[in-house]
Order: C-alpha cells, then sequence, then structure tokens
C-alpha cells in the first residue's frame, strides 16, 4: 500500500514546486530547490534512499521551506519512517500553519502509528479548507482511519465520498471492497475490487487481486479465485502482496471445491 501511496501523492505535487516559501539566501533557495526536484524524481522512481538524501540537502539549505519539510515527511512516510515522518510534517506545518496538503499527510502518518485522535484533528483541518482541491485524498484517510479501528461501516461512508469526487481513485475502491469482505458482503465486494483492479492496473498495485479472489472463493468460485490470484503474480511479480498470494494460493489449491 505505501508504494501506491507514494505514486498517489506525487502525482498531486508536480504542481505545487513553485509555492516553497523565500529563503534570506537566493543562492540557497535556488540550489534547495534543484535538491528538491531531484529529491522527489528519485522517490517517484522508487529510488527512496537517493530521495531521502536529496531533500536532506535541500533542508539543509533552505530549513524553514513548508514545500520540502512537507516532502521530507512524505520520503520517510514511504520508507517506513512514520515517527521521522510525522516530526517532519509538523515542522511543515509550524512555518506554514495553513498548510492543508501537509495536515492531510500528517493524517495519514497519525493513522500508520495508530494514534487515530491525532489523525483526526489533522484530517479535519484539511477538509475544513474550502480551497484544498484534493478533497478525495482527505475523505480516503478518514476511510481508512476508521478501518483500522474495524469500524467498517463507517469506513465505507468515507472511501464512497472519495470514490465520488475521484472515480479513478484506485485505494479508495480497494479498501472499500476490502471493508465489503470484512462485512462478509463478498457480492459486493467481488464488483467493487474488479473496479480496483481496473483503476489500479497502471499503478503496480496488486492487493485488489487478493482480497478479489476471497470474495470469490466464499461465493464459491474456486476456480475464479485461482485465476485471480494467478494473474496478479503474473501481473505484480514483485507486488508488496506477492507472499501472501502465493500462500492464499497454496491454501486453495489444497481446499476441495465447494
Amino acid at each position: 500500500m505505501v508504494r501506491f501511496f507514494k505514486t498517489a501523492l506525487f502525482s498531486i505535487f508536480w504542481g505545487l514546486l513553485i509555492a516553497a516559501c523565500a529563503s534570506k539566501n537566493p543562492e540557497n533557495e535556488k540550489a534547495a530547490y534543484n535538491h528538491f526536484k531531484l529529491g522527489v524524481n528519485f522517490i517517484a522512481q522508487n529510488k527512496r534512499a537517493q530521495g531521502l538524501d536529496q531533500l536532506l540537502i535541500a533542508k539543509k539549505l533552505d530549513p524553514k521551506n513548508p514545500l520540502i519539510l512537507n516532502h521530507l515527511g512524505l520520503a520517510y512516510f514511504f520508507m517506513g519512517e512514520h515517527e521521522h515522518a510525522i516530526i517532519e510534517l509538523k515542522n511543515a506545518i509550524s512555518e506554514k500553519e495553513d498548510y492543508s496538503e501537509a495536515h492531510n499527510n500528517l493524517g495519514r502518518a497519525y493513522i500508520e502509528v495508530k494514534n487515530f485522535a491525532a489523525a483526526q484533528a489533522h484530517l479535519d483541518k484539511a477538509a475544513a479548507d474550502l480551497t484544498y482541491s484534493h478533497k478525495d485524498k482527505v475523505w480516503l484517510n478518514y476511510g481508512l482511519s476508521y478501518f483500522f479501528q474495524n469500524d467498517f461501516k463507517k469506513s465505507e461512508n468515507y472511501f464512497l465520498k472519495a470514490i465520488s469526487m475521484n472515480r479513478k481513485n484506485c485505494l479508495a475502491y480497494s479498501y472499500y471492497g476490502r471493508a465489503q469482505v470484512e462485512q462478509e458482503n463478498f457480492k459486493k465486494a467481488a464488483k467493487t475490487l474488479d473496479q480496483a483492479i481496473y483503476h489500479c492496473r497502471k499503478k503496480g498495485f496488486d492487493e485488489p487481486y487478493y482480497y478479489s479472489a476471497i470474495a470469490m472463493f466464499r461465493l464459491g468460485y474456486k476456480s475464479n479465485a485461482i485465476s485471480r490470484l494467478e494473474e496478479g503474480r503474473k501481473k505484480f511479480p514483485k507486488g508488496e502482496n506477492r507472499k501472501k498470494i502465493d500462500e492464499m494460493l497454496n491454501l486453495m489449491k489444497l481446499t476441495e471445491t465447494r
């Protein structure tokens, strides 16, 4: 999920590159901007360590730039260093209190460490900003917060809200389908996860294949479920859910057809 989250986020930020706060040293500002762009490029290519290095250089040159701090927080998030991510995202907000993108990202980081109250506070700030144009990401994060608290009914309302604002939101479709699986509404889950697979087809995201197969299997379509898992494995041989897919394939092949 982290890898997909990276792709979804960085597709937004290219339009924000010129929004960095001015440095007192124009030469430092220019150099920081160049390192910032390199860092964003590296992370977009899944070269996280190189990206982090470049963003750290950018921060050293322009330490109070909220855009750099926000992306540095994201770089740490993508590397699984969530506490460091929280520190840098909070730094971004301390430099620009109404930075809704950073509030949304900080909310997501807090979800990862299961501090749901803090996540809610920052998501509320992003949601309240009438000028913030990526509200589907906020609704998605609200949904994730409730999902990871096992409130699947409430989470699905936010996933649907995210989808209504962005019909291509792969992650919202996937988690909406997962919420249906958790509630044992397998017919609806199968349909939703088919949509997730379609919208995630270019994202390198294999999770919908795994949960789609579970839904099919529970509906009694064992051969279809096995085919779905094999399809996911073939399309994404290095997917984050490869091990889970392999284990589920082995389990299904050992189980008698219902």
